[in-house]
């Protein structure tokens, strides 16, 4: 009987046991199981949130960018004079090409911009494209169908060869619109006539020139777009199109950027950039840089338009187009949409993607939340608006949701084998288990506490190969994502100040940074230097090469001396320079800068003989007080005042060949080791303006020997 009891104590016992062990192993499984969910998919969450602010803001500042340049290229002399010369000669032009000519322009649209749209199935007539205007059509038939280069290198051709004076212009001033078209990045730069409305020039020399911005056959398309956008926004502002399929360019999405170029107060066109849809695609992948964005295997980051169609490259066309085109076929049962996006090279304008998250982004508000995408995945979703750039697009980042969820699956599925494991064993160690997982569940919590307090070194104890070791080893890679998102976003604020850097002084970063719109108390004494060059080759005159390579070799020998001297130059154009020592400096760098004008006046001498070009050089110099600031919010830039600039001019104005006039503040902090010689009469000189000649060193210093 003793023996029953005892036997029927020990199964009692037993099954005590086991059942408070397994309630108890059950129950801290399922803590952890929730626990471990409402963490894992807050941080998926915020992962993504946090890429999607990224993404929108790295976008906004990016077209921003691209906007500022423009309107930097509008306010350069330079373009400003290039637009003015082609828009008087391209009015001048009244010589009609032939009908066969005309023929010749129409062929090559057919077999250069329209095969695509042919394939696609796009009724588009080759005689609709010829320009209205005689001067249109003379233009292309010279720059294009005379061009002797291939599509992509017809920018290479300088002067036409026809006599006129459009390519006279054309040819003085293409070299260096082509230099900062390409320094901006952008696929083409246009100059447009405002009178008129007329494509008076294109560097890329598309189909696009000569024909009207307002009524010609491309004013329904993006350059139509920002052309009419553009009258209405202010000085040094820019305006932006959406992306379109674009004929001259072949059918390759692009987008525009635009601004007014004035001349004075009189506005003489525009300024219109080109720009590939592959520059967005860039910026909303980092380049195809999963990793660095955090997205793992399946996630990806992409640009929705108001059409609800793609404005930048999906991950999934941009891996594998051969699998991206089967799942599109399976997904809208639609053969011929695949083989046009496959006919065009991308998904942009053409796949279409309408879910709760793109819905909310063109709405304007943020979204977070589970949606089905484009190719029918289920995915985890986050999407916003981008402000403030004039277009109507929404960002959307998104994981598929099988990955964001295989980290709960794989501690779900640990749990299970641990449980099948300790079940035989739990009436003998139970309260010993119960200790042993209680222990490690409460570091992983304070390990979670110290994570949640922005602790992120944080370092969770090795609990082995079971359910709460691979807890912990997904807490440190939270800790680790969330550690590597906030670094994200101080290497793009570094990355915003670097930018500024570059374009002003640094000591003007932060206070530009804060938002101001005008700083101009900044007040130094600086030496102003204006050099003036008579008898440089003009281009159309001189074999081209040789006039280029003239021009680059002084270019170079310039630069060379100028940071030779700490020499700095603020203005720039095709017959005098201006530049500056002294500033930020203790004192005015006087002495560096005489030796500066004279080792330039050398150069450029030197330089000219070695290329056959008898130039004159002369030079004026003044010292004393300026006047340092920057203007403007979208469009920066860095301007100098006071009265050294303007004397340096007069006296650089009035200077003989070969001879450096300065004025008193200069003489007299050269010192005795300088040859400065009286000034004989000069007309034209203030009697107010004590000038005198500077010959050169009498005692030449080592450092500068």
């Amino acid at each position: 009987m003793s023996r029953a009891r005892n036997s029927s104590l020990r199964r009692r016992l037993s099954v005590t046991l086991v059942g408070v062990a397994l309630v108890s192993v059950l129950l801290l499984s399922g803590v952890n199981y929730v626990f471990a969910r409402l963490l894992i998919d807050d941080s998926v969450e915020a992962q993504l949130t946090a890429v999607r602010d990224t993404r929108v803001q790295t976008l906004e500042i990016g077209i921003e960018r691209l906007k500022s340049r423009v309107s930097i290229l509008a306010a350069n002399p330079s373009v400003v004079d290039a637009l003015t010369d082609l828009s008087t000669q391209f009015r001048q032009l009244d010589a009609d090409i032939t009908a066969d000519q005309v023929a010749g322009l129409t062929t090559i649209y057919d077999t250069e911009a329209l095969p695509p749209f042919v394939d696609a199935g796009v009724d588009i007539s080759s005689g609709d494209l010829v320009p209205a205007s005689t001067a249109g059509r003379y233009v292309q038939h010279h720059y294009i169908a005379g061009n002797p280069d291939s599509f992509d290198e017809r920018d290479q051709l300088d002067d036409a060869g026809d006599g006129s004076g459009y390519s006279e212009a054309h040819a003085d001033h293409h070299p260096l619109l082509r230099a900062l078209m390409e320094n901006a990045r952008m696929s083409d730069l246009i100059l447009v006539d405002a009178d008129t409305g007329d494509v008076v020039y294109s560097t890329k020399k598309r189909i696009d020139l000569g024909t009207n911005g307002f009524d010609g056959p491309y004013a329904d398309s993006g350059l139509g777009e920002v052309i009419d956008k553009i009258s209405g926004v202010a000085v040094g502002d820019a305006v932006v199109s959406d992306s379109f399929f674009y004929i001259p360019t072949r059918g390759e999405p692009v987008f525009f950027i635009a601004a007014i170029v004035r001349s004075g107060s009189d506005v003489v066109g525009a300024v219109v950039t080109e720009v590939p849809v592959e520059l967005v695609t860039a910026v909303m992948t980092a380049e195809q840089d999963w990793e660095l964005l955090g997205l793992g295997d399946t996630g990806e980051s992409y640009i929705v338009g108001a059409d609800r169609t793609l404005r930048s490259d999906s991950r999934a066309w941009l891996e594998d187009p051969d699998d991206y085109l089967r799942r599109y076929v399976d997904r809208y049962g639609d053969q011929d949409a695949a083989d046009l996006i496959e006919t065009v090279g991308s998904p942009v304008l053409l796949q279409e993607v309408d879910n709760e998250a793109v819905t909310a982004g063109l709405d304007g508000d943020e979204f977070i939340g589970t949606v089905t995408n484009y190719l029918g995945s289920r995915t985890l979703a986050a999407s916003g608006p981008v402000q403030g750039v004039g277009l109507d697009w929404a960002v959307i980042v998104e994981q598929d949701k099988g990955e964001s969820d295989s980290a709960l699956n794989a501690l779900l599925r640990a749990m299970l084998v641990v449980l099948a494991v300790l079940l035989p064993t739990i009436a003998v160690v139970g309260v010993l288990l119960s200790r042993i997982l209680t222990r490690p569940a409460e570091s992983l919590v304070r390990a979670a506490d110290r994570i949640a307090d922005g602790d992120l070194d944080t370092e969770v104890e090795d609990l082995g190969r079971n359910e709460l070791g691979d807890l912990g080893r997904q807490l440190e890679g939270v800790a680790h994502q969330l550690e590597s998102r906030e670094q994200a976003i101080v290497d793009e604020e570094q990355h915003i100040n670097d930018m500024l850097t570059a374009l002003l002084p640094a000591r003007l970063v932060d206070r530009v940074r804060r938002g101001e719109q005008a700083i101009e108390d900044i007040f130094d004494t600086a030496t102003v230097v204006s050099i003036t060059v008579d008898g440089v080759p003009e281009a159309a005159g001189v074999d081209q090469d040789l006039a280029l390579e003239f021009t680059e070799r002084l270019d170079e020998e310039i630069r060379a001396l100028m940071d030779r001297y700490d020499v700095e130059r603020i203005q720039r154009s095709s017959g005098s320079q201006l530049y500056l020592t002294g500033l930020d400096q203790d004192d005015a760098r006087v002495a560096d800068a005489a030796e500066f004008t004279l080792a330039a006046m050398r150069t450029i001498t030197e330089v000219g003989a070695d290329n056959g070009q008898t130039l004159t050089v002369r030079a004026g110099m003044s010292a004393g007080e300026i006047a340092t600031g920057v203007l403007g919010s979208s469009q920066l830039s860095f301007g100098v005042w006071g009265d050294p600039p303007g004397t340096a001019v007069t006296l650089g104005s009035l200077a003989r060949a070969g001879q450096v006039l300065a004025d008193g503040n200069v003489t007299e902090q050269l010192g005795p080791e300088w040859d400065i010689g009286p000034l004989e009469e000069l007309p034209g000189l203030a009697d107010d303006l004590d000038a005198h000649v500077v010959n050169g060193r009498v005692d030449v210093p080592a450092e500068h020997a």
